[in-house]
């Protein structure tokens, strides 16, 4: 027998996400990011409410955080070198950073499709988990000046 997802709008359900919401996300220890990394670490976080990531997930942002960064200086320098380049034998051919392009981009549409992976299996259907999602967040937002003074409410 399946157990339904707590609804978002009860005010349990916002109880068990304001328990959840731990603040700021950061990547797993065993998940280097570099500093250029990190604005697509927050991109990427910021698809989901907070209180939506698990560990693995969290793993996987990571990484795709890195192959987005990755890719962005692969373009970057593709651009600067041009599409076309010079074989040995002094003929045109296709920049042979264009397959790594290609690659990296690929990757990334393969990572962001894992971290959806069974998204109506585990939240329901499409529909209900943007209300869910959407109520969180405003829940997330509501108390993200909190002073801490009080405590917030947990689950135990």
């Amino acid at each position: 027998m399946t157990r339904r997802k707590q609804r978002i709008d009860s005010v349990a359900g916002a109880v068990a996400t304001l328990a959840k919401d731990g603040g700021v996300i950061r990547p797993p220890a065993h998940v280097q990011l570099e500093e250029r990394d990190e604005p697509f670490w927050r991109s990427v976080i910021a698809e989901f409410a907070r209180s939506e990531w698990t560990d693995h997930q969290l793993e996987l942002a990571a990484m795709l955080a890195r192959k987005m960064s990755d890719l962005e200086l692969l373009q970057r320098q593709l651009r600067e070198d041009g599409f076309t380049t010079i074989n040995a034998s002094g003929s045109p051919m296709s920049n042979p950073l264009i397959q790594s392009v290609r690659m990296f981009d690929a990757s990334i549409l393969s990572t962001r499709r894992s971290l959806s992976l069974h998204a109506r299996a585990s939240a329901g259907e499409a529909r209900d988990v943007g209300k869910r999602r959407a109520a969180a967040r405003e829940i997330e937002a509501a108390h993200a000046d909190d002073d801490d003074l009080l405590a917030r409410p947990s689950l135990q």
